[in-house]
């Protein structure tokens, strides 16, 4: 890459690039400029340091410096690539760590000594190998000290952690197939080291390089003897691991270091749309306002015309027969080109994104499941590759920390499998109670549907709530059967109550009082006759 003027093609030096990574450099290359939207500066084939947006907005034949250097600094460059692989990317945020080493366990909320979460680490791993096609996870262990013990050690915190090295950086490597197995002979990492002077407060940046081998880490700098270089050997450090602790997690590839850039057809329209649109703001700029045009305009004494002087309170004379004065703009048709051309750009850049997911219009239902269809394809890929990528660094962890042995076949990462389904909508959801409330479902496959078309959480365990579900309608059953014994027990003592009262009222032979009426007197009167 630029500022690293160590040979590249001399296969006996250790800054050797494979012809695989020097083909693919200039995309890697412009899918940084894109990530960073153009922020940032270059040096060009004269050494002289430029503005990054100067990489891609050239300098016109006969434009002056300064016209060019506003032209640059009104350019915008529109978010979209960043964005979109960052969508991209929290698709694939959604795991969990099944059965994981227990230091790595421990570790979770520091995974690779910088403050990163495990979610956070790989969060930024998924959006590297969007970018680049593939990121390298390297599993390290912070260095020994041969005057601790074993105590001091743990004591101390000492613990593999995980690194994190971008596609460009590992420049050379050997693998080799045996019985279909795929084994690194090496790899060489290369590292940018900043050597601060003594007395100073700047920093001389170098570059320094790593060769891993099985159970052998070398670091090489190199030193330029005239027009000659030579390689020197820093350090020699011995591993306790018999293979390159180094897991290759690509996008398109799960081949060690294959793989081509998914999105750098988004890349490259990116820029195309970044260039026009500051094509267009510089037409605007220059042409959109109405420019004042007088024709026999009275002279001066020197002969020049007299100065134009616009306001509320003015008036413009005209000497000449035939003159006039009006605001001359453009027709505009220009500028509706300009527009229609960017319209037709960022519908490819939509087509070439994920802007779907958040709202971007399509014009057919066909349209949309093909377009899901294949991103739902890409993505698959993607979950296969990183599972595959971080189950192989969970086991290098627990072979550097000696937890082999916990490790089982459910040992992994576990990753919702409809990451991108269609959420399920009110009628949806309403045909499947239907369906389950007629019996032609079960309870389990009514709540599997829900949460695959994302009513429920992903997260959400379907055996722990229908376990739940059950202990709740159980203990409805429960109450009813009790509010139910209750209310007969409440009727009894209703029913009792009322079949016991003429005998209650004379308790202990005492008279009950009667009242006299008409019907009573008669019926006394028939009795004694």
């Amino acid at each position: 890459m630029q500022g690293v003027p160590h040979p590249i093609n001399d296969p006996l030096m250790v800054s050797y690039h494979r012809p695989e990574v020097v083909r693919i450099l200039p995309s890697l290359e412009l899918a940084s400029d894109c990530w960073y939207q153009l922020d940032g500066t270059f040096v060009d084939g004269k050494g002289v340091s430029k503005d990054l947006k100067a990489k891609y907005l050239h300098q016109e034949d006969g434009e002056p410096n300064r016209a060019y250097g506003g032209r640059l600094s009104r350019s915008t460059y529109a978010p979209i690539y960043r964005d979109s692989i960052r969508a991209y990317a929290g698709l694939l945020s959604r795991f969990q760590v099944v059965d994981g080493p227990p230091s790595m366990m421990a570790a979770e909320s520091n995974i690779d000594l910088q403050g990163e979460s495990i979610q956070s680490f790989w969060n930024k791993c998924d959006e590297r190998a969007l970018r680049d096609g593939g990121v390298y996870v390297m599993v390290d262990m912070t260095p020994d000290d041969e005057e601790q013990n074993f105590f001091d050690e743990q004591s101390t915190g000492r613990r593999p952690y995980l690194l994190m090295i971008d596609r460009k950086d590992v420049i050379n490597w050997s693998v080799k197939y045996e019985n279909g197995r795929e084994t690194i002979g090496h790899a060489t990492i290369r590292q940018i080291r900043q050597n601060v002077q003594p007395g100073t407060y700047g920093c001389e940046l170098e570059a320094i390089y790593h060769v891993v081998r099985p159970g052998l880490v070398e670091t090489y700098r190199l030193e330029r003897n005239g027009r000659e270089w030579r390689q020197i050997k820093e350090r020699e450090v011995a591993t306790s691991l018999p293979i390159v602790p180094i897991a290759w997690y690509g996008a398109t590839a799960s081949r060690f270091a294959a793989g081509d850039i998914p999105l750098n057809g988004l890349a490259e329209l990116s820029i195309q749309h970044f260039q026009m649109r500051s094509d267009l703001h510089e037409l605007i700029h220059k042409c959109a306002m109405p420019v004042p045009v007088r024709t026999g305009a009275k002279t001066g004494p020197d002969g020049q015309p007299l100065p134009l002087i616009l306001g509320p309170n003015t008036a413009v004379d005209l000497d000449t027969e035939g003159g006039k004065f009006e605001f001359a703009e453009p027709s505009g048709r220009s500028l509706e080109r300009h527009q229609a051309e960017i319209r037709h750009v960022e519908e490819l850049m939509d087509r070439s994104s994920l802007n779907f997911l958040y709202g971007a219009e399509v014009k057919t239902a066909t349209e949309a499941s093909l377009r899901a269809a294949q991103v739902a394809s890409q993505v698959a890929s993607l979950v296969r590759n990183k599972t595959s990528s971080f189950n192989l660094v969970m086991k290098l962890w627990a072979a550097y920390n000696g937890e082999i042995a916990q490790i089982n076949p459910e040992s992994g990462l576990a990753m919702n499998d409809s990451l991108i389904s269609k959420p399920m909508d009110a009628s949806e959801i309403a045909q499947m109670v239907n369906l389950y409330s007629q019996g032609l479902v079960s309870k389990r496959t009514v709540l599997d549907e829900l949460q695959r078309g994302g009513v429920l959480d992903p997260d959400l365990k379907v055996d722990e709530e229908i376990a739940r579900t059950e202990e709740d309608h159980a203990e409805q059953i429960d109450q009813a059967v009790k509010d139910e014994q209750k209310m007969k027990e409440v009727e009894e003592a209703e029913t009792q109550g009322v079949a016991t009262t003429p005998d209650s009222a004379n308790a202990g032979g005492q008279p009950s009082a009667e009242i006299e009426t008409p019907e009573r007197s008669q019926a006394a009167a028939s009795r004694s006759q």
